[in-house]
Order: C-alpha cells, then sequence, then structure tokens
C-alpha cells in the first residue's frame, strides 16, 4: 500500500465531510491504486465509525469507467444475489462541484485471493474454489433482455440484439489498438456461426482476477466476503468470464466448476467459443511481457489465426 499522494488527504476529508457532515474525522487514508488522474483510496472514518473506499476520476483518467454505472451494478448484484456486497454511499459523474467523479462504498474486509491461496491446505481450498464458483453463478444468474452496455439505472442502453453483434460493439470499446482490434474481428467472424447459440444476456463482471475476490475467515473457515470492482461490467455473454477464468492461473478447478454448475448450466459450444473470449482478454490487456505474449501466441494458435506479436 502506497503513502497517499497527488490528491491530498484535506481534499479527501473535504469530499467526505461533504457526504457526512461537518463532525466526520478521517483517522487513516491510504492509496489502494493510483493512475494518471485517478486514484482508489482505503479510508478510515470516525463519527460514524465506518471504512470507506473513495474512487476518484478527473477527466483524463484512462482507468475509471463510468461511476453512475459501477453504483448500479452493485445495486443490481445486492438485489439480485446473496452476495455480500458493499453499499453505495455516494456517487457523482457530473463533476459540477468537484474536478472529478467520485464513488464512495463501504469497505468490506478480507485477504485477496491471490494471496491466501497459497496458504491453504486441501480442504479450505476445495471450499474456497466452491465459494467461487457458486459466487461466479450468482452473478451469472442476473439477466438482461438484451445485450449491451448497462445505464446509471441498470437498464441495457443502446442494446444489440444477438451476442455477435454486442462482442463486435465491445471489441471496438475495450481493444485500443486498431490492427489488434481488426485481427479479433477477423477471428470472431471465422467462428460466428457458434455465437448463434448465446441467446441469454447476462451480467458480465469481466476483471474477475485474484485481486478482486476477497475471503474473510468465518466460524473458523474462509469464506468468500467480497467481489470487488465491477467497473467494466456489462450486459453479455457470461461464459465470458468463465473463458478468462480458465486463462488466469489458479482461479478454476474441479471443486469450481461442480459448485458452478449446481445453479447454472455451461452453454452448448462454449468451449468452441472460449478461446475467443481469451484472446479478446489478451488483446484488451496488451502488455509486452513474455508470459503474455506466450499466453497471446497459445491461444493464437489454438484458433489457427497468425501470431500477433504486438499489439498496435
Amino acid at each position: 500500500m502506497n503513502e497517499l499522494c497527488d490528491v491530498e488527504l484535506d481534499t479527501i476529508t473535504s469530499l467526505l465531510k461533504e457526504v457526512f457532515g461537518a463532525h466526520v474525522r478521517v483517522v487513516a487514508c491510504q492509496v489502494a491504486n493510483h493512475q494518471p488522474d485517478y486514484g482508489v483510496f482505503l479510508a478510515r472514518l470516525k463519527r460514524p465509525d465506518l471504512r470507506v473506499v473513495v474512487k476518484l476520476a478527473g477527466p483524463a483518467a484512462q482507468m475509471a469507467g463510468a461511476f453512475e454505472r459501477t453504483a448500479a451494478v452493485y445495486r443490481l448484484v445486492k438485489q439480485g444475489t446473496t452476495l455480500p456486497m458493499p453499499e453505495v454511499i455516494a456517487v457523482d459523474a457530473s463533476m459540477r462541484d468537484w474536478p472529478w467523479r467520485y464513488l464512495i462504498l463501504t469497505c468490506l474486509p478480507g485477504v485477496e485471493w491471490r494471496f491466501l491461496r497459497e496458504r491453504l491446505d486441501s480442504e479450505a481450498l476445495a471450499l474456497a474454489q466452491r465459494e467461487i464458483g457458486a459466487a461466479v453463478a450468482e452473478l451469472h444468474c442476473i439477466e438482461f433482455p438484451a445485450f449491451g452496455q448497462i445505464d446509471g439505472s441498470g437498464q441495457v442502453q443502446q442494446p444489440e440484439t444477438t451476442a455477435l453483434a454486442a462482442l463486435r460493439w465491445h471489441a471496438g470499446r475495450i481493444i485500443a489498438g486498431g490492427r489488434s482490434r481488426e485481427a479479433f474481428l477477423a477471428a470472431l467472424e471465422t467462428r460466428a456461426a457458434c455465437f448463434e447459440l448465446v441467446q441469454r444476456a447476462g451480467l458480465c463482471h469481466e476483471d474477475l482476477h485474484h485481486g478482486n475476490l476477497l475471503f474473510a475467515r468465518q466460524a473458523g473457515q474462509w469464506r468468500l466476503s467480497a467481489i470487488l470492482d465491477f467497473d467494466k461490467a456489462w450486459a453479455g455473454p457470461p461464459e465470458s468470464d468463465l473463458a478468462r477464468l480458465e486463462f488466469w492461473r489458479g482461479m478454476t478447478s474441479p471443486d469450481f466448476w461442480a459448485a458452478y454448475r449446481a445453479l447454472r448450466a455451461v452453454e452448448q459450444g462454449y468451449p468452441e467459443r472460449r478461446p475467443l473470449y481469451q484472446l479478446l482478454w489478451c488483446l484488451e490487456y496488451a502488455e509486452t511481457t513474455p508470459q503474455h505474449l506466450n499466453d497471446t501466441r497459445r491461444v493464437c494458435q489454438e484458433l489457427g489465426i497468425p501470431a500477433i506479436e504486438n499489439f498496435d
């Protein structure tokens, strides 16, 4: 965790006083994430006694989605599942009163999955994987009448009628490199027919990596305590999350799949579509590390397309 930087403590305090009242006191504040014109801060308060997450994004921020959409998704998940979710305390994307957008949430306790999984014995690991599988299935049971972007009211904005059309649109949003985008769309067309089987639009988290799952001790066992960061969520084919989870190391197992399938079926033809979702992530992430380049080559080989060696 970094020391507080760029955004001064008194600025965050001023915002929290506006939200909670002049009596609030910021006891501690740390930086959880810091990017150009964007920051995520963890604050411990008195009067009220509360831990909160404060997300700030200025006009030049590249990291943040639309916070009003993120807040709407948190509310949908809280209403539609049994999963532990933070409360949305305040959200404002207008920048009328402050020079940035902001989202304030309650902070749920927990240890990130990436730090926990290596410490678990086989029994505890199996339980944790079942927790993850069941939680992802619950998210995917939230369905929408169409594919597309979720707006600040929790509805689908500019709906797409088919999964294929939705993926074309989604790729245009998240793949920065023009040639990378063209390569993905060309690969998508080669397997277009198998997307005809995808009929249901559901909640896609799109970022269920090992830092966005928290676990806490409950009655002597490690139980899922929070799913974080719904900034990328959209109404898409839920199996997109499954493909990413399978691609990332340490995220799935037979226990995961047993718990997932107990609540939600995997759609027919998913293995054919899986490498396309994985390629989409490779081109979105677009890191030139040896590991990422090797992963990208492996997916390209599975799809039978030329290896993508750069992401422009």
